[in-house]
């Protein structure tokens, strides 16, 4: 139901386009997606793989993507959790 920026451009070209914030800090943000529809990071990880390349990712692979996102947290905040 939700059309994206659609909604405040008027633009018909913003029809399912979302405006998405930068990586840094994404494993400190859950819960993740526009909708707040995953908790928790290796979900969202598994998710995004397969609506956006089709894919099914192994743990394996999920653990590596998990720790890269998770280098582009901030050590402070990540000290803090």
């Amino acid at each position: 139901n939700d059309v994206g920026r659609l909604k405040v451009t008027n633009e018909e070209w913003d029809a399912y386009r979302f405006k998405v914030p930068s990586l840094r800090n994404v494993a400190l943000t859950a819960p993740y997606f526009h909708d707040g529809s995953s908790t928790s990071l290796e979900a969202a990880i598994r998710d995004m793989a397969y609506m956006q390349l089709d894919k099914k990712l192994t743990d394996e692979d999920v653990a590596a993507l998990k720790a890269f996102l998770m280098s582009l947290s901030d050590k402070k905040r990540m000290a803090v959790k």
